[in-house]
């Protein structure tokens, strides 16, 4: 923590537990929450994608590609299904 207030500036000293600030009463915990939760969420999906590159290249090529067959399969027949209710 900065010890001072994000909104109004005011010194916040190593006493004030309390989560509003002194001088203006605003919720320091929740202050700017959705900016942070975005900045969060970027940050997730950027690890998520390095993960997933890394067990893409961790997986044997005959696994990845009967899971390809599978998908596909599967797509075909969802789109079977589409047809045929129409």
């Amino acid at each position: 923590m900065d010890n001072k207030c994000p909104k109004c500036g005011g010194k916040l000293r190593v006493f004030d537990l309390k989560p509003e600030c002194p001088h203006c009463g605003c919720n320091l915990m929740y202050y700017n929450m959705e900016a942070r939760l975005e900045a969060d969420a970027e940050k997730a999906e950027a690890e998520w994608a390095k993960v997933d590159a890394l067990l893409y290249k961790l997986t044997p090529r005959r696994i990845r590609q009967k899971r390809e067959r599978q998908a596909a399969e599967e797509a075909a027949e969802k789109k079977e299904a589409e047809n045929e209710n129409k």
